[in-house]
């Protein structure tokens, strides 16, 4: 089924209303034609040239590349009007010749593509699926660990466990099925104890591949026995651990002095 969004346009699924266990949520991105020619010379200079029509509504078309067989033409009113074509032929996507990084998981090539979401680089290794996103100032985003399974570790608002992930805002704790579910929330010093196997595997494509380790030497509690909960200072972009009492700060933090390779507490009263 063609669907729009405020992304663009793309192909989802028809079992999409379908209830429970059967609803669909697959999707299909569309390439731009812009993006693809004709393998046959004569044909591509007449598709530059001509644009097809509606055959419902006489609009001017847009085209969008399925795959290397098949163009898909929607009505330039969609979703006013559903009329569509599919042309068959052999298409190949025009010559790459922008940016390029290499992969961080396999070392092959990656480029620029451009999906719902906008601009990311795509590993160019058919047994590769490793994406970059592309931030607004023209940079990939930096690597990020790739998200830890937590089973045991249940929701607070939602029947669903959680995943350790990471991100430029820091570590957090989110539901496994987002967007499903959308709790989100800190982790406690304790709740990451014993991750380290774990944490070295999720950063094995980092720089630093143990780049967290060091949260597992942090204090679990404080004085009076409140829990530390990790949080991050994005001005020197490292974390830190402030306790809790009833989910408000009490005031007693700590911080790991990477010269000393030591947490350095400072409680309230001090």
């Amino acid at each position: 089924v063609i669907r729009n969004s405020s992304n663009g346009v793309f192909l989802g699924c028809s079992g999409y209303q379908n209830i429970g266990d059967d609803k669909c949520k697959e999707t299909l991105n569309l390439i731009s034609g812009d993006e693809a020619i004709s393998i046959d010379d004569n044909e591509e200079a007449t598709n530059l040239l001509i644009k097809k029509r509606c055959p419902k509504c006489d609009t001017s078309m847009d085209n969008y590349l399925l795959d290397e067989n098949r163009k898909l033409h929607v009505c330039g009113k969609s979703p006013d009007c559903s009329g569509y074509l599919i042309e068959d032929g052999q298409f190949k996507i025009k010559g790459y010749d922008g940016p390029t990084l290499e992969c961080h998981k396999c070392g092959a090539e990656m480029q620029l593509k451009t999906g719902r979401f906008g601009k990311y680089f795509a590993c160019m290794n058919d047994n590769c699926k490793a994406t970059r996103a592309l931030q607004r100032n023209g940079e990939p985003k930096p690597l990020t660990m790739e998200p830890i399974e937590l089973p045991d570790l249940k929701c607070l608002k939602c029947d669903d466990h959680y995943l350790l992930r990471d991100s430029m805002k820091g570590l957090f704790l989110a539901a496994s099925q987002y967007p499903k579910n959308r709790e989100t929330r800190a982790p406690s010093v304790e709740e990451i104890k014993g991750l380290k196997d774990q944490l070295l595997t999720a950063c094995r494509f980092l720089p630093n591949k143990e780049k967290h380790l060091y949260l597992l030497d942090a204090p679990e509690k404080d004085n009076e026995g409140n829990p530390y909960i990790i949080r991050y200072n994005r001005t020197d972009d490292t974390h830190y651990i402030a306790s809790e009492k009833d989910g408000k700060k009490t005031g007693n933090t700590a911080s790991y002095n990477e010269i000393k390779m030591v947490w350095q507490i400072k409680e309230k009263d001090a």
